[in-house]
């Protein structure tokens, strides 16, 4: 609960996070004060230390900014990554979704996707697709995993049977869906590698990063998506990309140069971030907003001082969901509870009541909200619930139940 709202929305906007908040303001301080002073810029390219500290002490919400460098490390750290992966910082994540959709049709014939995926991004694989003349498979799953009726197994083999099938060369794989349901995504990319030829794997982390245990280690994918403005708290929709996996690394480097130097991949925060990075500005970059950046570092900071790593938390999330399920069944609603592995911190409910199914996304929304409540809604009376990372304060969940049954 924050005030009288009992925010459940963070799979379509996460509320910014303290530390956030404190960046912004103090960002929009100096802004204000300073401009862009020969002292904001030494600030801007190593933090707060390359200012006097009378300066920095005005400040107080930057000092967790040490520069680009060390934010992506920060980043780095919250996805599990290897200390030599390289972070994409971009001022939005389409941006890295039309690479990722370069990289995957230069080397493969037949991208497999899921249909648990997000349709924007499936709208930019399909241009891709169409100017390239290749193709893209499309396995549905959603429907059975929300209902529980495939196990893990099974749906491995579901997509390897389509992969093999078909052809398949590449993937394009959802890590958690907005609808909530967690893909194995390691163990379908390891079974396709044992029985076929995989060129290039994207993994969309949008509702993976900060909510699941991602873990980039272990190299099962070349290229992973994320955004700043969900589950970390960062509220600035900025685009995260990671890689490093050693038999593309130097392919995505090359690819990205030539299209950021041709044109081809037109972001100004992602030129300018790798300029700042490698302290190689060059003088012509289009002016940038900056705000974003220091946002984003100052959840970085609000979430490795938790007593838990984002990716230690998924367990709470699903104990919350487990008593939200409860509540929501005994309230008028029918929560969908996929097994085991597919679960994640998103619960999505159903209406019992026709009156109700005959409400609009933003009729459903709003209705929760008049009672103190957000939560995302659909058409049809759908509502999604975001989990929060730890235990309710006393009373949310029965204010929950009380407006799940007020809205019923």
């Amino acid at each position: 609960m924050h005030g009288s709202l009992l925010y459940l929305d963070t799979a379509r906007l996460g509320r910014m996070s303290p530390r956030a908040q404190q960046a912004q303001r103090d960002f929009a301080l100096m802004a204000g004060r300073d401009g862009g002073s020969v002292r904001f810029e030494r600030l801007l390219r190593a933090g707060v230390e390359a200012v006097p500290a009378a300066v920095a002490d005005q400040y107080p919400g930057l000092a967790a900014w040490r520069g680009v460098g060390p934010l992506k490390a920060s980043l780095r750290a919250l996805a599990g990554g290897r200390p030599d992966l390289p972070v994409l910082l971009a001022t939005r994540s389409a941006a890295l979704m039309r690479l990722a959709a370069r990289l995957l049709f230069h080397p493969c014939r037949n991208v497999l996707v899921t249909d648990l995926g997000w349709p924007a991004y499936h709208a930019i694989l399909e241009a891709e697709r169409v100017r390239t003349g290749r193709r893209v498979t499309t396995v549905p799953l959603l429907r059975r995993l929300l209902d529980g009726r495939l196990s893990e197994d099974e749906a491995v083999e579901v997509v390897r049977a389509a992969y093999l099938r078909e052809g398949c060369d590449g993937l394009f794989l959802t890590a958690v869906s907005n609808l909530g349901v967690r893909l194995p995504i390691e163990r379908v990319v390891r079974s396709l590698e044992a029985a076929g030829a995989v060129r290039f794997v994207v993994i969309d982390g949008a509702q993976d990063f900060c909510h699941a245990p991602a873990d980039l280690r272990n190299d099962y994918g070349d290229l992973y998506l994320a955004g700043s403005h969900k589950w970390l708290g960062a509220y600035h929709p900025m685009g995260l990309g990671f890689y490093g996996r050693p038999r593309s690394r130097s392919f995505i480097e090359t690819v990205l140069a030539l299209l950021v130097a041709g044109g081809g991949l037109d972001d100004p925060l992602l030129r300018f971030s790798t300029q700042l990075e490698d302290d190689a500005l060059d003088g012509t970059t289009e002016t940038v907003g900056l705000a974003p950046v220091f946002a984003c570092q100052g959840a970085v900071a609000d979430a490795l001082a938790g007593p838990r790593p984002p990716a230690d938390v998924l367990p709470s999330r699903l104990a919350n969901s487990d008593a939200a399920a409860d509540v929501a069944a005994a309230s008028g609603w029918t929560p969908h509870r996929p097994r085991a592995d597919f679960r994640s911190g998103i619960l999505l409910l159903d209406p019992e009541r026709m009156a109700v199914r005959e409400l609009s996304g933003p009729a459903v929304r709003a209705a929760f909200d008049d009672r103190g409540v957000a939560v995302t809604g659909y058409d049809g009376g759908r509502v999604r619930l975001s989990m929060p990372p730890t235990g309710g304060a006393a009373g949310e969940l029965d204010h929950l139940g009380q407006t799940l049954r007020a809205v019923a």
